[in-house]
């Protein structure tokens, strides 16, 4: 294929996913960009005044991270004509937005931040739709799948996953993972900043490759562990701050080979 693919993008509406759409604009034709507004409210699982401010301290930090490191992502750099949306959580599910969707004719499809997407919509794209899942699947799982390896002492469980969307909670036959790099004196907010860096450079060449023919892909094999929203808890975020302030992530760079031997990841190389 000699022209740019198609692409149709179904995000969501941080800086992150503003990332996305403008590396992907630099690769491929982006002709339609969907994004969901965010849904998660956390200070709703503050039980007292002291876990209220360590969740928003959280929070900021993490958007603070984000601001420095996608500055120059705050305006979207569409083609003329592309078409735009910004509409409700799960919105991308609705009869008309697919139909919107479906007329733009994509060769691909990206998927980064969306509520969970419905039957008719996966349908209308068979085979065509990436995923980029932050998380390293079928390990994690969920919500929160970088924030709970790091709750677990397990940083070299974040990552992302590149896969074929399915119906399932993020299940689908996997194309390819993604990790950033570790390096010490990381924090949480550096550690997802790179993955997400990384994540998205994967799925573009994985579009690429697409627009080609089919893309090899493992099926996902055991359940691994499984988080929901309502696991999120202050205490779960002051556990992740005492593990960076114990030397988690030193350890891990002492142990990088041993421990990184556990994870059996899948790689995108050799392709376009």
């Amino acid at each position: 294929m000699t022209t740019r693919p198609r692409a149709v993008i179904l995000t969501s509406t941080f800086l992150r996913h503003q990332y996305q759409v403008n590396r992907a604009c630099e690769r491929l034709n982006v002709v339609g960009v969907w994004q969901e507004r965010k849904a998660f409210q956390p200070l709703t699982y503050a039980e007292t005044s002291q876990d209220e401010a360590d969740i928003q301290r959280h929070f900021d930090a993490r958007d603070a991270s984000e601001a420095a490191c996608f500055a120059a992502d705050a305006t979207l750099a569409l083609a003329p004509g592309a078409v735009h949306r910004v509409i409700d959580p799960t919105g991308c599910n609705d009869p008309a937005e697919v139909a919107a969707m479906r007329a733009l004719v994509p060769d691909v499809v990206l998927v980064f931040g969306t509520g969970l997407l419905k039957t008719d919509l996966i349908a209308s794209f068979p085979g065509r739709i990436l995923n980029l899942h932050l998380g390293l699947s079928p390990y994690y799982r969920g919500a929160g799948t970088n924030f709970w390896p790091l709750v677990n002492g397990e940083p070299e469980f974040v990552g992302a996953t590149i896969h074929y969307l399915d119906e399932g909670l993020d299940s689908g036959p996997i194309v390819s993972h993604a990790r950033g790099e570790i390096r010490p004196g990381d924090g949480p907010h550096d550690l997802g900043n790179r993955t997400i860096e990384a994540a998205v450079d994967v799925q573009i060449r994985a579009a690429l490759a697409l627009a080609q023919g089919p893309l090899p892909a493992t099926p996902q094999v055991g359940g691994g562990r499984l988080y929901r929203r309502k696991d999120f808890s202050a205490a779960a975020v002051r556990q992740l701050y005492d593990n960076f302030a114990g030397g988690m992530i030193q350890n891990y760079l002492d142990h990088r080979t041993e421990r990184d031997g556990r994870l059996a990841l899948i790689s995108l190389e050799n392709r376009p």
